[in-house]
């Protein structure tokens, strides 16, 4: 998102000639995830300028860190050099000293946003001391998923410097400016680094506690604030003559309240014609439909068009309600929302008590006049939370109402059909693949209930994995397969699972319909894990990364198995890739539900984009809607028989990123001790089908190594592992 928005700035800006506050740093505080700020002067006013920025960086998890200066008097100096003053007691009352002048509204705003930061452990400010002289850098980092920025030159990070003075800026994007761009980038972060850390021979570094505790009890009195809010204050500031003109940058204030198609969003024209398309598919089926778009193909873009597009028709306020499997589908949202101009409302996480205090908030916008609110909520919660439903159910009295369910074969689930939302006029579904495999019943449902008025049993647009390579959506891929043989412990339990399952009644009946329970479920599930967690895997995986290169492996996703481990094997397959990766020195990372509950998830996922980890060892929780596009090779341990996962897992390494013309997917393909025994024939069908499925679209699939000849050697005898 930075080389998008800041690709086409001047590579230098002079102060007051030239908007660096509105086409640079307002722009790159809304989109990047980590801020680095180097001044030697520093005031809170120059915050007021950048506001909008800082309110938008608030909503989403990015971090700031703030490197200082503050000129000493000459009695401080002298108290400093005879010991009666500690240089920590300078830095403070010379912090605690910039909250002082908040008289400005806006000024208000800006040190409410740096309270909040502070709460959340999102802002850590520190101040330089030195012994003669005084840190004088001028200097901002911006940095997104992959992409560092620097912005350095004469400006301090002051309202003077940023507005005023005669400065001058130079603006460095490595991706556009060249390797000597890309250099002083790299030399910037090391040295801004090396002062926050106090390794610098020539200074002291600081943290002034006081103001930070300062901050945090004022952020314990307030909500986070929001962009609607800084133009409240900046309104403010204007009547009563303190703000004359709109802060730099704006040259109006936004509408309120209402959704709008970005202008860099060229939605009819290649490689993204199709959702052109899929809008009008939409439209014609009445607003309402399951749009089965491959991963990569826009489909959250697809769907908030739509939604920006009945809002743009409506003469009412509509509210937009998202549904999501997952915390991170959900904060992707949160930043696609926010394209469309509009700050969503995060319902999972907050306690009953403050959901119904947002929802409060909610019904009295959408009351106020034409306007849209968007509601993220998980698929869990939605289902669960039955003041959700009724707030949906009595909006729906006065307003249009939208509901967009993401990956939504999910909902599915007896969960959601068994008692679906009847409130919603527009229902749209997405997912890559929205049948749901071995539920017949369950999709009809799922199809009925967002087909409302076609009772259609058939998306109304598709958009499949191989249009979006063909395209240009997607990158093409090289499909590589490793044989490993089951052990004759490991055959013998399967088959001894498969006789259970005929035992259990799983199958077909005579009359030709599928026939299932909850024994048979848990006996497949061992059944599948047996073979996901095949012992031959970890080294055959060994072998292919040796082959590789331990440190040519950049950008990996390995997944490994997430069902339980039973008989013949023992411990957990993540852990066992764990150890093997450290064996070879290789810098990775688990990736797994309990990384994904904390807050620290996305940046886990941004320094795996930069390159910081090598490897992410995940399970399940990478297969939907997460974006990783750096991504370029995948190791599949695991695969269940559910197609879907072949697609989505295969999506995740597809996406597109500068530099990246195709990727390489590894699969580990089990073979059992006699294919000519019924269970071996039986267990080789079920591998050779994904192995076909994967080949079919592949760069390589008659190459020397690729699926066509994998196939015939190992329906001939004649493979090796």
């Amino acid at each position: 998102m930075l080389r998008k928005t800041l690709d086409t700035v001047l590579p230098g800006y002079e102060i007051p000639n030239d908007d660096l506050v509105g086409e640079v740093l307002i722009p790159a505080m809304r989109c990047a995830q980590e801020v680095r700020i180097g001044s030697g002067f520093f005031s809170s006013h120059c915050l007021a300028q950048v506001g909008p920025g800082l309110a938008e960086f608030l909503a989403h998890d990015g971090v700031v860190d703030l490197l200082a200066s503050t000129e000493l008097s000459v009695e401080d100096k002298e108290a400093i050099e005879r010991g009666v003053t500690a240089p920590q007691q300078v830095i403070e009352r010379f912090a605690v000293s910039l909250l002082d002048d908040t008289q400005s509204c806006l000024t208000n705003h800006a040190v409410d946003c740096l309270a909040c930061l502070v709460a959340q452990n999102r802002l850590r400010v520190r101040f330089v001391l030195m012994p003669s002289g005084m840190y004088h850098k001028k200097l901002w980092l911006f940095n997104d998923s992959d992409t560092w920025v620097a912005v350095h030159g004469s400006g301090n990070a002051t309202s003077r410097g940023l507005l005023v003075n005669g400065e001058q800026m130079t603006i460095d994007r490595p991706w556009k400016d060249g390797e000597s761009s890309r250099l002083r980038v790299s030399r910037f972060i090391d040295q801004f680094d090396r002062q926050w850390e106090n390794r610098h021979s020539h200074s002291l570094t600081i943290e002034p506690l006081q103001i930070l505790d300062l901050l945090k009890k004022r952020a314990s009195a307030l909500p986070p604030p929001t962009i609607s809010e800084f133009w409240k204050a900046w309104r403010l500031d204007h009547d009563s003559g303190m703000e004359p003109a709109l802060p730099s940058g704006m040259s109006a204030p936004p509408p309120d309240g209402r959704m709008r198609i970005p202008s860099w969003l060229d939605w009819h024209a290649s490689p993204y014609s199709h959702q052109a398309t899929a809008i009008d598919c939409l439209e014609r089926a009445g607003g309402s439909g399951i749009l089965a778009i491959a991963t990569g193909g826009g489909k959250t873009r697809v769907a908030l068009i739509a939604a920006t597009r009945v809002q743009d028709r409506s003469d009412q306020s509509v509210l937009v309600v998202v549904l999501v499997p997952s915390k991170p589908l959900a904060l992707q949202w949160q930043e696609d929302v926010r394209d469309f101009g509009l700050e969503s409302v995060l319902l999972s996480g907050p306690s009953r008590t403050e959901r119904k205090k947002m929802l409060d908030d909610v019904a009295a916008s959408l009351h106020a006049g034409c306007r849209t609110e968007v509601l993220i909520s998980s698929n869990k919660l939605f289902a669960q939370d039955q003041d959700l439903r009724q707030f949906v159910e009595k909006v729906s009295d006065h307003c249009a109402t939208v509901l967009i369910g993401d990956e939504v074969h999910n909902l599915g689930a007896p969960s959601f059909v068994d008692n679906p939302p009847l409130a919603f006029q527009y229902r749209i579904g997405l997912s890559a693949t929205p049948i749901r495999q071995y539920d017949a019943g369950g999709t009809d449902q799922l199809f009925t209930y967002f087909s409302a008025e076609s009772l259609s049993e058939q998306p109304v647009f598709s958009f499949t994995l191989e249009q979006a390579i063909a395209a240009g959506c997607l990158v093409p891929y090289r499909y590589w397969v490793h044989c490993v043989t089951f052990s004759a412990a490991e055959m013998e339990r399967y088959e001894e699972l498969t006789q259970e399952l005929r035992s259990a009644g799983f199958g077909f009946d005579d009359s030709g319909q599928f026939v299932s329970n909850s024994r048979a479920e848990r006996i497949l599930r061992e059944r599948r894990a047996l073979i996901e967690q095949a012992d031959g895997k970890i080294p055959a995986l060994r072998a292919v990364l040796q082959e590789i290169g331990p440190r040519r492996v950049q950008r990996a996703l390995i997944y490994a198995s997430a069902k339980a481990v039973n008989h013949p094997h023992e411990g957990r397959q993540i852990e066992h890739v764990t150890d093997l990766l450290a064996d070879l020195g290789i810098i990775a990372h688990q990736f797994t539900n309990a990384e994904t509950s904390r807050a620290d998830a996305r940046a886990l996922l941004q320094k795996f984009g930069r390159g910081d980890y090598q490897v992410l060892n995940a399970m399940t929780v990478l297969d939907e809607g997460i974006d990783i596009p750096q991504t370029n090779i995948a190791f599949l341990l695991a695969s269940s028989t559910v197609e879907r996962e072949w697609v989505q897992r295969r999506g995740r390494i597809l996406r597109r990123a500068d530099g990246k013309n195709a990727a390489d997917l590894h699969d580990f393909m089990v073979i059992p001790p006699d294919p000519n025994s019924e269970d071996g024939r039986r267990l080789l069908r079920s591998e050779l089908r994904r192995v076909e499925q994967f080949g079919r679209i592949s760069l390589n699939e008659y190459d020397p190594g690729g699926s066509v000849e994998t196939i015939r050697r190992v329906e001939s005898g004649n493979w090796s592992p």
